[in-house]
């Protein structure tokens, strides 16, 4: 069985690939970071190599939520897919990372061909999981801002007049609605999914 590996340099907006055979580079793209493009893609890629003559591997760097569309798409199509850290990828090829994505793609298919026996197979987390991440980081995000706003009008307060500083104290202390405490856990009892303790 042939071992087909496919190189992906994961951006914003575009994913180039890269399709390594063990007679060299086999196709060369560049999509849109769209479910649909991902999809159509990958489709025709199964099509051409079929499982039953081809040991197919997708590697792409993560790049955290960018890399989100590829992961849905190729969990549905059932293909493996291994996210490596960028550093790793790095480190033990020698990759320069540069401006050109195409030879980015090149890279990361080579470094998936020769280390292909370390390969950890990404699988999407639990809908749980990914819900709670997700609002965990966005309560990180108000705290930040909250902290930043409380650091400015410290240093403010002693230049401005009592009735100025409580006016500004109204507006930066509460830029969002419901920063507080219990406003994320009534968020988190809102969603479709809750932890319930044995």
């Amino acid at each position: 069985m042939e071992k087909i590996v496919i190189g992906i340099d994961v951006s914003k907006n575009k994913l180039d690939f890269c399709v390594l055979g063990s007679d060299g580079i086999l196709k060369e793209v560049r999509i849109d970071n769209k479910l649909s493009s991902i999809r159509k893609l990958l489709v025709s890629l199964q099509l051409a190599y079929p499982s039953s003559g081809y040991d197919l591997l997708l590697c792409a760097q993560y790049t955290g939520h960018y890399t989100y569309p590829l992961s849905c798409v190729s969990e549905e199509l059932a293909l493996c897919l291994w996210l490596e850290n960028l550093m790793q990828i790095k480190y033990r090829s020698g990759m320069n990372r540069g401006k050109n994505d195409k030879m980015d793609a090149r890279k990361i298919a080579y470094y998936a061909m020769r280390f292909a026996d370390a390969a950890r197979v990404y699988h999407l987390p639990d809908k749980i999981v990914q819900s709670l991440s997700l609002l965990i980081s966005e309560r990180d995000l108000y705290l930040s801002d909250r902290s930043k706003y409380q650091g400015q009008l410290t240093d403010q307060k002693s230049f401005m007049s009592p009735q100025d500083y409580q006016d500004k104290r109204k507006t930066l202390m509460y830029p969002y609605p419901g920063i507080n405490n219990s406003y994320w856990a009534n968020r988190a009892k809102d969603t479709p999914y809750h932890i319930r303790r044995p």
